[in-house]
């Protein structure tokens, strides 16, 4: 309900379930859902990624380091994605029993079993088989709750970076044929970057992360509701070796600093500003081409919260997308911050997602197992196939 709905159809990126299973069964059950979104009202347009205007685009940015990954993009936009939602809400009403604002305080299990779940009334839901999809709210909760139960976890590494905003004109062909271009780049300081959640004609908003108010972007499908503006994430891969072990703490504590300069908003910067070491002030903002789509983010200095590796790592990225889009590296292009993609701890599961509690199944987003909608659908699909496979027994 909090996304734009760009639902990518491949398997190359968007999860790990390839961890787990064949890349081809993933992709399978990616289009099953996908034909359950059609059903419901996804509309009919999806990119082709093997067109002669994308090989181009993906021979120009091999040439700058950066490699492509291709997907067929179905977008379905903010408020497209909400009457979708709606419709299988009202396809599934007849057929289970919802209970919303439902706290479950424990899992019950005995003997190795999971049989139920008790609730913060002390009410105990019976159930063969119980599948804990609770997205990444709910992870940290996840967490304790199964680390009580002996279940390890492994935790997935931290995305740490800005939100880039520009004009459509300088994103035109990218907009055009991939309409979400994500690129990787491997920088001299050792880390990867990634684009992100690219919205043509989009806006920039602030999302609030229990409390620490982070950067997003959103785009509808109706294109009267669109800005001139393109923005897309860049994001830096961090991961931890031993003794520390906490990367989300790592980026909340960061994104909180911005926080703080900005008395509790983001900071906004124009990269011409963060190339001559200095903060950008309103008067400079008002003087750039790019008119900021987030009223709310305040002028300011990202150089004062992100780590120097982090920050070289996003210029060099920048540097290298010159070269595919012209322009991105201007004076006028907008660098938000702080984004940040947190990562839930990853129980440890067999190939149907079942946790070493017998019948206790994980999955999507919470789980660390996805981090997108098309694997956490196709996840879903999964476990559901297992559970009848198990009861066909």
């Amino acid at each position: 309900a909090y996304s734009d709905g760009k639902f990518n159809i491949t398997a190359e990126f968007g999860g790990w379930m390839t961890d787990y299973l064949p890349e081809e069964e993933v992709l399978d059950l990616i289009r099953y859902v996908d034909a359950i979104n059609l059903k419901h009202g996804a509309p009919d347009h999806i990119t082709d990624p093997y067109t002669k205007e994308v090989y181009d685009i993906e021979k120009r940015a091999m040439g700058a380091g950066l490699k492509l990954l291709r997907s067929e993009v179905r977008h379905l936009g903010t408020e497209v994605n909400l009457k979708l939602l709606a419709n299988i809400y009202e396809t599934m009403k007849p057929h289970i029993d919802y209970a919303f604002q439902t706290e479950v305080k424990d899992i019950l299990v005995e003997d190795g079993v999971v049989k139920g779940v008790i609730l913060a009334n002390d009410e105990v839901i019976e159930t063969k088989y119980l599948l804990l999809g609770v997205g990444r709210t709910g992870a940290h909760w996840q967490t304790q709750i199964l680390s009580n139960k002996g279940i390890q976890f492994t935790n997935n590494r931290v995305d740490v970076g800005v939100r880039v905003e520009t004009l459509d004109i300088i994103m035109d062909e990218i907009n055009k044929h991939l309409y979400e271009g994500k690129f990787i780049f491997n920088t001299s300081v050792g880390t990867t970057v990634r684009t992100f959640c690219s919205n043509p004609s989009g806006h920039v908003v602030i999302e609030n992360h229990h409390g620490i108010m982070l950067c997003n972007g959103h785009s509808y499908n109706d294109a009267k509701l669109g800005s001139q503006n393109t923005n897309f994430a860049l994001l830096v891969s961090h991961s931890f070796d031993s003794p520390f072990n906490e990367p989300n703490e790592y980026a909340e504590e960061i994104s909180r600093l911005a926080n703080r300069l900005t008395n509790g908003s983001v900071i906004v910067q124009k990269y011409g500003d963060i190339k001559k070491g200095r903060r950008s002030t309103t008067k400079r903002i008002n003087e750039g081409f790019v008119r900021p789509t987030l009223k709310e983010a305040i002028p300011g200095d990202l150089g004062l919260v992100l780590p120097y590796n982090t920050m070289k790592s996003l210029i060099e990225m920048v540097e290298a997308l010159n070269y595919i889009t012209p322009g991105i590296a201007s004076d006028h292009t907008l660098f938000y911050g702080v984004e940040a993609k947190f990562y839930s701890a990853r129980p440890e599961v067999d190939n149907h997602f079942e946790t070493k509690i017998a019948n206790l199944y994980v999955g999507g987003d919470g789980a660390g197992i996805t981090r997108g909608l098309s694997q956490a659908g196709a996840n879903g699909v999964k476990i559901a196939r297992s559970i009848i496979e198990k009861e066909n027994k």
